[in-house]
């Protein structure tokens, strides 16, 4: 089963920042990976970029925060293809909790617009 073994501590890297830095290595265990990912301490995330559009930001904004940290982490390291790290993302949001009507229309976020974010890309 999917799951996170650790918490999320974080703290901004500034005051208004939209990164944060991790405190704690952030630790899941993923089943689509078949094995655990490590977002070290000392890693910068900005989490989920989601447009600042009144309604998307409502519905999606501030949602499955440990679930980006991997994704952010897997985009990247490039340790997996960017299809697999969009899969991990929206296992992970489900191992938070996030109700599938939001976790559909955020992998497909991703998938549509992530690419220019993915290390391997290009």
């Amino acid at each position: 089963m999917s799951r996170f073994l650790s918490k999320f501590r974080g703290e901004p890297i500034s005051l208004g920042s939209d990164n944060w830095l991790l405190l704690a290595d952030l630790v899941y265990a993923s089943n689509a990976l078949n094995r655990v990912i490590t977002a070290p301490a000392g890693f910068v995330t900005d989490f989920a970029s989601v447009p600042r559009l009144p309604l998307a930001y409502l519905l999606f904004g501030n949602v499955a925060r440990e679930a980006a940290v991997v994704h952010d982490f897997l985009y990247s390291t490039g340790t997996c293809s960017r299809k697999l790290a969009d899969e991990v993302f929206a296992e992970a949001s489900k191992a938070c909790g996030v109700a599938a009507w939001r976790r559909g229309p955020m992998w497909l976020g991703v998938r549509l617009f992530g690419a220019g974010r993915y290390a391997a890309a290009g």
